[in-house]
């Protein structure tokens, strides 16, 4: 991305408050500036210091124009909205998947193996799985006013709830936790000054993070990659495995797609949100306990990726 393109993307960020045609006027005058300057030749960074600041710039276009916050609260809404119902969606499917398909075994309960938690405890307690869905729901039901303190209420409870229950079926709603979590910072985000260039660095960093320790840590490990998705091997009274030829390449590919999500590219948060959510659902029916890290990684990218698909402008 160029420093022109650099200065209009933060630019139209901070006019998230001014009207849409007030705000594509400013930006039309902004590049006509850029083109003026190109044709005298003068350098980019001599037009944008010339210029101002983003938050000049925004704060001379609300003292023309005058300030609405419609067009921010509906960009807060539309991700809010994005991020909180992915959060229920993954939860439903979550606890439909604990509750009457995965084998209770593979969470620590005293059952034969193929017995589902429906089948061990009746269906009462089995619903019970769907709490977290619930939980997720309810800020859809409160009033816009109180929506961060519900938001933030309900992070909160999961969080203690996946704590609590760590040892049996919670860790397998940290997914909709983390949803729930960047709900929350995105509403508050977006009704204010946004994501700048730091934030789009931080989760493009967060975005790579497994990828870059995997590499660190130097495979063959001894744990955390399922049979079927690894080379295996007997080394010593242990087990060795490894990740395949392919899995280096997704791996490199969620290094690649994380710094394009650091330059501010939207449809790279699409992709990892897509690869997450196809992580995840494999986590899910797999049927390996081993399978909980891949539960957990879906989760991690879903998240990092949805968040910044839905707070990244188009781009032009």
């Amino acid at each position: 991305m160029t420093t022109e393109e650099n200065y209009l993307q933060d630019v139209e960020r901070m006019l998230r408050g001014i009207d849409s045609a007030h705000r594509q006027t400013v930006l039309d005058d902004l590049r006509g500036h850029f083109a003026d300057a190109a044709e005298l030749g003068r350098p980019v960074d001599e037009t944008v210091a010339g210029l101002g600041a983003p938050a000049e710039i925004a704060a001379r276009a609300r003292e023309e124009f005058g300030a609405t916050d419609a067009d921010g609260r509906a960009g807060a809404q539309r991700a809010w909205r994005a991020l909180q119902g992915a959060a229920v969606g993954v939860a439903v499917v979550t606890g439909v998947v604990v509750a009457f398909l995965m084998p209770s075994s593979m969470f620590g309960m005293r059952f034969a193996d193929g017995t589902t938690f429906a089948d061990g405890s009746g269906l009462g307690d089995a619903l019970l799985v769907l709490v977290p869905a619930l939980a997720c729901a309810i800020p859809f039901l409160v009033p816009v006013p109180a929506r961060t303190a519900v938001t933030a209420s309900v992070g909160v409870t999961l969080t203690a709830l996946i704590a609590i229950t760590a040892v049996t079926i919670g860790v397998f709603f940290v997914p909709s936790a983390m949803l729930t979590w960047a709900a929350l910072i995105t509403w508050m985000r977006l009704r204010g000054r946004g994501f700048g260039l730091g934030w789009r660095i931080v989760g493009g960093a967060l975005a790579a993070a497994p990828s870059l320790a995997v590499a660190a840590i130097g495979l063959p490990v001894s744990f955390g990659v399922p049979y079927r998705y690894s080379t295996y091997t007997e080394v010593g009274s242990g087990a060795s495995i490894g990740v395949e030829f392919w899995g280096w390449v997704l791996l490199s590919g969620i290094v690649a797609l994380g710094v394009l999500i650091a330059v501010g590219y939207r449809s790279p948060g699409w992709v990892l949100a897509a690869i997450g959510l196809a992580v995840l659902a494999v986590g899910l029916t797999v049927g390996s306990i081993l399978m909980l890290a891949f539960v957990w990684l879906g989760g991690w990218w879903l998240t990092i990726g949805l968040a910044h698909a839905v707070v990244t402008p188009s781009r032009r």
